[in-house]
């Protein structure tokens, strides 16, 4: 039972656990015995072969999502290699998150390719975004913080 839509997150879940999944009917005798018998039944869903650990799987699905950011292709190519989300690459804001809750980040496609809490609310993050670090102080009233989602804050969701 349950939607597709739902069926797709828990395989999702699954992969980057790095656990193989199948979605078959769970109606016919003896299924599960003909899944693992390797005969195709089924949609399958293959293992990550990099799995996310603990913490990384605890960001991507284990926080409700407060919000989203877009990002340009600059700032989405220097996640890819591991930087954090500065504002300077920020492009948009959308929902009223506070600092501390997870968003998604959007490519400028409007993809999906990270999750990520942040720590600055929806209000300040508005105003930082296309703004240099250097340049927070008059900006907002607690700059604390030189990126809007530190890396050890972000899983990459590509």
């Amino acid at each position: 039972t349950g939607g597709m839509q739902t069926k797709i997150e828990a395989a999702k879940i699954a992969r980057n656990a790095g656990a193989t999944m199948v979605i078959a009917r769970g109606d016919e005798d003896g299924i599960i015995r003909n899944i693992l018998r390797g005969e195709e039944i089924g949609t399958i869903f293959p293992a990550r072969e990099a799995h996310l650990r603990t913490r990384k799987s605890w960001l991507a699905f284990g926080k409700k999502l407060a919000g989203e950011l877009s990002v340009d292709a600059g700032c989405a190519a220097a996640m890819q290699r591991g930087a954090s989300v500065l504002a300077v690459g920020v492009t948009a804001v959308d929902g009223d998150f506070a600092a501390g809750e997870m968003v998604r980040v959007l490519s400028p496609l409007g993809q999906e390719i990270a999750r990520g809490i942040t720590a600055y609310g929806a209000a300040d993050t508005a105003r930082l975004m296309g703004h240099q670090t250097q340049d927070f102080q008059g900006l907002v009233s607690d700059a604390l913080h030189e990126e809007i989602i530190h890396r050890d804050n972000l899983v990459l969701m590509q």
